[in-house]
């Protein structure tokens, strides 16, 4: 029988094998991704559309000329970038072709390069084929809303592949992303990328913050322009950042970094004011504390008890405007509006659900049967996920949700304690504590249908499910190794032991 290899199988570049690399990121690539920053810092300055659109198509050749030269790069710049795609054109003049059709194309020619560089990747995802599941589901939704409402068959597919697009981030960097200095690289760009999007934040409202008028002017970034988007996002991301702070996974300079990454990315979670948002992160904090990382523990508990000696007064104030109760004078006692929206919707979900319990009303439809069958007789987007996905797609949509919330969950926690690599175990229960925050997130805001904001944490969980399969591969061939035939040399041993 073969030799067990115990790292991962040898990269071949135009048949040659492929020396294994130092994970730190060399001078070129940083200053590659320094580029791109900057030009999307002047495309943005510049009011010029021929400006931004030059910068656009300089942006699209160096990630060309990178993806030929080592397709993780090509990854690396396209997860970069992809916060900053609102800023290109809606479409380009033909139907269907969107920034989202560009990003699902680029990101399938990056795999096949890959595949094209190194030889065809023989490892599976299993998250990866939730994914799958869940896209399936939602396309036979957005049929099922074809016939209900007589609408566009075309037009609803078009709204659901860009929901769906931005899913391909988790096979793709499972399968380009094979060594750990590619792995290193992802993490990178998605960190940086992050830390811009955070920064923009805090520029946009740290001068309403303290001059308490923030309930006007709430944080914004290119990855999320609604606050409480954006904030679901950040404390999607916290739990991560925080345990790389905690954790030492590299060298002190990358600790260091990631101080930096969860200082920029706390602030701005408290510059959104979204209540749902941080009462996700503390879920999903305490999860990472009592599976793994029991020091945050301590640190949880000095923090809740010192709140009201470095929470703003403005965040204590929105969160102690949610309990009050207001009396209308007709409808009795109420609580507040932005709350009050919410509990109508959850008490509209069985009447929403009753005519069609099984497959729903099909994809995009929640206006309009929140205001046929909701309480409020109005039309009014969905301001839960779960709600919103047991009225569009019913039992089968809402289990479809609650199958990829778990599975992600337990993807993680399997990385987490089968990985021997402390990059690999704590980017794990990141993305444990990742997805439990989001999943609380959820309760009060729909937050699964804009998947740009998911587009670095589906890197995360590619990468730490390829280690966790790779672990389970070593150990299933390890427990196939015959023991080989007794030589003389044994033979001789065992008489002498009798």
């Amino acid at each position: 029988m073969p030799e067990v290899s115990q790292t991962s199988p040898p990269l071949v570049v135009r048949g040659e094998s492929r020396k294994e690399r130092s994970a730190r990121l060399g001078s070129a690539e940083i200053s590659v991704l320094v580029l791109m920053l900057a030009s999307i810092a002047v495309s943005q300055a510049f009011p010029f559309r021929p400006v931004k659109f030059g910068l656009m198509a300089v942006l699209g050749v160096v990630a060309l000329v990178q993806t030929l030269r080592r397709p993780a790069m090509g990854l690396a710049l396209l997860v970069f970038v992809t916060p900053a795609m609102d800023v290109m054109p809606v479409t380009f003049g033909i139907r269907g072709l969107n920034a989202e059709t560009l990003l699902v194309i680029f990101a399938v020619a990056i795999w096949l390069r890959a595949n094209q560089m190194y030889g065809r990747d023989h490892f599976s995802s299993p998250l990866g084929r939730v994914l799958l599941l869940y896209a399936i589901l939602v396309l036979g939704s957005a049929g099922n809303a074809t016939l209900i409402w007589n609408v566009s068959l075309f037009d609803v597919l078009a709204s659901a592949k860009n929901h769906l697009s931005f899913m391909i981030f988790l096979p793709v960097a499972f399968h380009v992303a094979r060594d750990r200095r590619d792995q290193g690289l992802l993490v990178a760009a998605a960190s940086l990328s992050l830390f811009v999007n955070a920064l923009q934040a805090v520029n946009h409202s740290w001068l309403a913050f303290f001059a308490g008028s923030l309930e006007r002017h709430r944080a914004m970034a290119l990855l999320a322009l609604q606050p409480n988007t954006l904030g679901a996002a950040l404390a999607m991301y916290l739990p991560l950042c925080i345990l790389f702070t905690t954790n030492r996974i590299s060298n002190r300079a990358v600790q260091l970094w990631f101080v930096a990454v969860t200082a920029a990315s706390g602030f701005a979670l408290l510059l959104t004011l979204s209540r749902g948002s941080w009462l996700g992160l503390v879920a999903g904090l305490c999860a990472v504390a009592l599976l793994g990382d029991r020091k945050l523990i301590l640190v949880l508990a000095i923090a809740a008890a010192s709140y009201t000696v470095w929470v703003p007064q403005a965040a204590i104030d929105r969160v102690e405007v949610t309990t009050q109760i207001d009396d209308d004078g007709a409808d009795g006692a109420v609580v507040e509006g932005s709350a009050q929206m919410r509990l109508e919707q959850y008490k509209s979900l069985w009447p929403m659900m009753a005519p069609r319990p099984v497959l729903g009303w099909g994809y995009d439809s929640y206006p309009r049967v929140f205001e046929r069958y909701g309480t409020l007789q109005r039309a009014k987007g969905a301001h839960s996920s779960y709600v919103q996905l047991g009225t569009e797609g019913g039992a089968v949509g809402l289990a479809g949700l609650v199958l990829v919330l778990l599975a992600t969950m337990w993807a993680g926690w399997r990385a987490f304690r089968l990985c021997e690599s402390p990059f690999h175990r704590w980017l794990g229960m990141g993305v444990l504590g990742g997805m439990l925050s989001m999943a609380v997130s959820m309760i009060t805001g729909a937050r699964f249908e804009p998947q740009k904001i998911f587009v670095f944490f589906w890197v995360f969980a590619g990468i730490a499910q390829r280690e966790t399969v790779l672990v389970l591969m070593r150990r299933a061939a390890g427990r196939r190794v015959v023991a080989p035939a007794a030589g003389p040399a044994d033979e001789a041993a065992a008489e002498d032991a009798r």
